[in-house]
């Protein structure tokens, strides 16, 4: 990413990054702590296999016992994963990642890497669930805001707390949103546009 910004000329840039893509802005923000002006983190986690049993009661409260029994498989019974539990986990437990109907297009759009999300969430003791992040979150120097739905079931709420309590307090803005799932964007639209806007603007 730093090498990205370099090539381009961008400077002082304003990194987001949600999901996944917030693993990779904390990764950046740790290693080069003075190239980011701000961050914003949204539904996403600092360390793998946290708040385990909390996502499996998430799940089978918004998807039923089925994607409750998928999720236990996932979380608590992580075996080898080949790529049919993958299409299940797919069909059944991606719709109630989110509150708002997800874009059923949206995999059409997408350029997918099977192996590369085969490797990093599905091998035993793989970096999915064995990266750590937590020692190195005092050294990010920019303000960060840090987003989270209380009903996300894949990075709940507490991982979102987690990544708040453990960055320097003068930096962090830590906004909850009440009803909304892994995407608080999608389910939220407009107040979370307003806070990002407004933290962009430095208000």
């Amino acid at each position: 990413m730093r090498a990205f910004c370099e090539v381009l000329g961008i400077v002082s840039p304003i990194v987001l990054g949600a999901s996944f893509g917030g693993m990779v802005a904390l990764a950046y923000a740790t290693r080069h702590p003075a190239h980011p002006s701000k961050l914003v983190l949204i539904s996403t986690e600092a360390a793998g296999d946290t708040h385990l049993d909390r996502r499996v009661a998430l799940f089978e409260r918004f998807g039923g016992p089925e994607v409750g029994t998928l999720a236990r498989r996932r979380f608590l019974d992580p075996g080898p994963r080949d790529q049919a539990s993958v299409d299940a986990w797919r069909k059944l437990a991606f719709p109630v990642y989110t509150r708002t109907p997800r874009d059923p297009h949206i995999g059409n759009r997408t350029v997918g890497k099977p192996d590369v999300g085969l490797h990093f969430f599905a091998t035993p003791g793989g970096e999915s669930h064995s990266f750590n992040m937590f020692p190195d979150l005092h050294r990010i120097q920019c303000p960060t805001l840090v987003l989270g739905g209380e009903d996300d079931p894949m990075h709940p709420i507490e991982s979102q707390a987690d990544i708040a309590a453990a960055l320097p307090s003068h930096l962090v803005r830590f906004e909850r949103f009440a009803g909304c799932g892994h995407a608080v964007v999608p389910d939220s639209p407009e107040r979370a546009m307003a806070v990002i806007r407004d933290f962009i603007l430095g208000r």
